[in-house]
């Protein structure tokens, strides 16, 4: 590895010593910088050279990916026998997706790999962003965050929709500030596009399995009360509405209870119902169910915002839980709450 200055001697450095690591290469050199990378050549024992065009990024969020990328096809790599490699400090997990799906290998600086030159392959994944600040994804979609979670449950609500800054601020009396941050991080991760019409929504299952995998994470979102009935799955669900119709307490069917009215594909054993803080005790002293350590057949959540009842239903004289609301809640569920929350997903949001 010859000695060089390169104004990208870390990523030079990083990527040379790991690749002379492998058994099969003889040698690396850096041949000249370009405007954001370097090209450099790799000699392997059995004689051949390959030339490596390495794009270095202070970011590689997918959206920076497929700019920085953007025409150089499959018919190049092969023509030129050069081989294009981004470097970041992190690399995501999507951002690494769209790199495999573009034919560009990758190094982070945090430890993930895929470089794939000629015959030669090698993948190291898994290790954490050694440069992260704060972790935008979390706040987000963190469903502590009021505001962001109305914004991403109105844009859920109608993905086909587009939709204007502004409207999304007066819709939700938010600020614009609050709407872009949303929009910004979506349209990084190439999950939402900025149109002259609005912002629209490209991928709304890879942001519902982030989310999903955030909601699942925070385990204090709100109170949980377990509870246990006599009576049958389908008979307390219809003292549920009893009890909403006669006492005017808003009791929500959410999980497999709210996702088998929209689509019936899992059998349960366990009633959720949503219901405001202030209704609890009132819903309490009527339903036909008890507080239990264990052995709960009722679980009640115990919400003190109103977001989570955004888009809610009426379904069969039943009050129901919006759909993204019973995929966040189901994929919590794990198992057969995920073939739940797809099957909704699919119907429902899909539509």
């Amino acid at each position: 590895m010859k000695k060089q200055s390169s104004a990208y001697f870390k990523e030079y450095n990083l990527l040379a010593n790991s690749l002379l690591k492998l058994p099969v290469v003889e040698g690396c050199d850096h041949l000249r910088d370009l405007k954001n990378g370097f090209i450099m050549s790799l000699a392997f024992k059995h004689k051949s050279t390959e030339y490596l065009e390495v794009t270095a990024l202070g970011r590689a969020f997918p959206s920076i990916i497929a700019k920085e990328f953007e025409g150089k096809t499959n018919e190049r790599v092969v023509k030129s026998t050069v081989y294009p490699v981004l470097m970041a400090p992190y690399i995501s997990d999507e951002s690494a997706k769209l790199c495999e799906k573009l034919r560009i290998s990758y190094m982070d600086m945090s430890g993930n790999c895929m470089l794939s030159f000629g015959s030669l392959y090698v993948s190291d994944q898994g290790h954490p962003n050694k440069f992260a600040r704060k972790r935008v994804a979390k706040s987000i979609f963190n469903p502590s965050s009021s505001v962001s979670s109305q914004i991403l449950r109105l844009l859920m609500q109608d993905i086909s929709k587009p939709w204007k800054l502004s409207q999304l601020s007066e819709e939700l009396k938010c600020s614009i500030g609050q709407v872009s941050k949303v929009k910004d991080y979506l349209c990084e991760q190439l999950w939402a596009q900025m149109t002259t019409n609005g912002l629209i929504i490209l991928d709304p299952q890879a942001i519902m399995r982030v989310w999903s995998e955030v909601y699942s994470e925070k385990s204090t979102l709100f109170d949980m009360l377990d509870c246990y009935s006599l009576l049958p799955i389908p008979e307390f669900e219809k003292t549920v509405q009893t009890i909403r119709l006669a006492k005017g307490v808003d009791c929500y069917l959410t999980g497999f209870s709210g996702g088998v009215r929209y689509t019936p594909v899992v059998r349960y054993t366990k009633v959720h119902v949503m219901i405001r803080e202030r209704d609890l005790q009132e819903f309490l002293n009527v339903a036909p169910c008890k507080p239990v350590e264990s052995g709960a057949n009722v679980q009640i959540h115990i919400l003190s915002t109103d977001e989570f009842f955004h888009d809610s239903r009426i379904i069969d004289d039943q009050l129901v839980v919006s759909p993204v609301q019973v995929y966040l809640d189901c994929m919590r569920q794990k198992g057969r709450g995920e073939e739940m929350a797809e099957a909704v997903f699919r119907k429902e949001v899909m539509k």
